[in-house]
């Protein structure tokens, strides 16, 4: 199982958004695997009242993950989770409603860890909206167990100047965090900046750049619909690139006979009233299989 963190320095630079639109497109990325969504920002999440619209069972989420009893860790992620597709090849487990139920992101995280190798054999990567970090005020375990982290930010001087902050506090030598590798994606709205002017001032490798497109961005934010043209946008095609290019870094080469082609998929999530929490680790139920 990969782990890959997402969070910003500064702002609200579309990490929630990216989050979700790489949970998506992972399996297209990675045909067979599937991907875990998990909205860990600290502050309260914006999964439930975003992508989801406020659809989310009672039973999905961290707070049920975190305060689960009587059952196995799988079957409690199972539970939180709200599934995007009928073939369980994505899922979100939203987030807490505000920062005075932070406690319970470790909680939950506890189960995850728990679960890791159940995942890893079932084929499930997690990705993990970190939100803004500040690494003064302490790291969060799930920045410490991450095989990858990647640092959203916007091509603004005020966000690339909080940007180069955190990275040097993240590479510091002695740093809890310095091992884990740390990556810049760039959502790309109109500047002055180039994204690769971006990622030399902020001192790291340019992993993606993302089309500012606000319209199918909603998609992913807010659960709108995303109409004939979203498979096919630069947008939903900049997102696969991006999962490709980041399970490249964390998971094996894909075998030939995979990376030769598959057929692509969109990225458009079932509405909320579509999705349904089931079997987020096993076989799907009355899915495809």
């Amino acid at each position: 199982m990969a782990t890959i963190c997402l969070l910003s320095a500064k702002g609200s630079p579309g990490v929630t958004t990216t989050m979700v639109g790489l949970t998506l497109a992972w399996s297209t990325a990675r045909p067979g695997r599937r991907a875990l969504g998990l909205d860990a920002d600290p502050i309260g999440g914006d999964v439930a009242a975003g992508v989801l619209r406020g659809g989310a069972p009672t039973s999905a989420g961290v707070l049920p993950l975190a305060t689960a009893r009587g059952v196995g860790a799988v079957e409690a992620i199972e539970a939180a989770t709200v599934q995007l597709r009928a073939d369980g090849s994505a899922g979100l487990v939203p987030g807490i409603p505000d920062a005075a139920r932070a406690g319970a992101l470790v909680l939950a995280w506890d189960r995850l860890a728990e679960a890791a190798p159940a995942m890893a054999e079932a084929g499930v990567d997690l990705l993990v909206d970190a939100g803004r970090v500040d690494l003064q005020s302490g790291v969060d375990p799930w920045l410490l167990g991450a095989d990858l982290a990647l640092l959203v930010v916007r091509p603004t001087l005020p966000a690339v100047t909080a940007a180069r902050r955190l990275v040097t506090a993240w590479l510091a030598p002695g740093s809890t965090t310095s091992a884990t590798p740390l990556r810049l994606v760039v959502v790309a709205q109109p500047s002055a900046y180039g994204a690769h002017e971006v990622a030399s001032a902020a001192g790291l490798p340019l992993l993606a750049e993302l089309p500012f497109e606000p319209v199918h961005a909603s998609v992913h934010s807010a659960g709108a619909p995303g109409g004939r043209s979203f498979a096919r946008s630069a947008y939903v095609r900049a997102l696969q690139r991006c999962a490709g290019d980041v399970a490249a870094e964390v998971l094996p080469p894909l075998a030939p006979a995979a990376a030769a082609g598959h057929p692509q998929q969109g990225s458009q999530p079932a509405t909320a009233t579509q999705a349904s929490v089931h079997v987020g680790l096993g076989r799907p139920r009355g899915g495809d299989r």
